[in-house]
């Protein structure tokens, strides 16, 4: 946009070459013309600038957002948009990064418990090192009730 600028700034240049009379209407029209170009291109001038600024913040969003949708939904193609519920089961696990590590408070001590994701066990509880009773007591008494019937 520096090329708008520096056009109007010959066009002015090339004015003031000419002396032209400002008491005549024409040249007065034309005068106000060239000063109105001058205001145009420098009001241009900043809007290119900002638009610059402005893009790049928008890339910074789109950087950020997209290394959230990786954090939350994991990286591309890894899940598909179908409903099957067996295939939602499967990509939940496989969600968690295996050396992201998950906290458990004890229902019972309240004792707080740091996990591998790669280390869980989905088939059972983990057990509290302080009380060794385990963290999910609900799971394990429904799959024992399943049981039974």
């Amino acid at each position: 946009m520096s090329n708008l600028t520096d056009r109007t700034a010959y066009l002015r240049g090339l004015a003031e070459g000419l002396s032209i009379d400002r008491e005549k209407a024409e040249n007065r029209l034309l005068l106000e013309m060239l000063t109105v170009m001058d205001e145009m291109a420098q009001k241009i001038s900043e809007m290119d600038v900002d638009i610059g600024e402005l893009d790049e913040y928008v890339e910074s969003i789109d950087s950020d957002l997209g290394d959230i949708e990786d954090a939350l939904f994991g990286e591309e193609g890894e899940f598909d948009d179908d409903d099957d519920d067996d295939e939602d089961d499967d990509e939940e696990t496989e969600a968690f990064d295996e050396d992201e590590e998950l906290s458990f408070d004890c229902p019972h001590c309240g004792k707080t418990m740091q996990i591998k994701a790669a280390d869980i066990d989905f088939d059972e509880s983990p057990l509290c090192p302080n009380c060794h009773k385990p963290f999910f007591p609900d799971a394990i008494e429904g799959e024992d009730e399943g049981e039974d019937k």
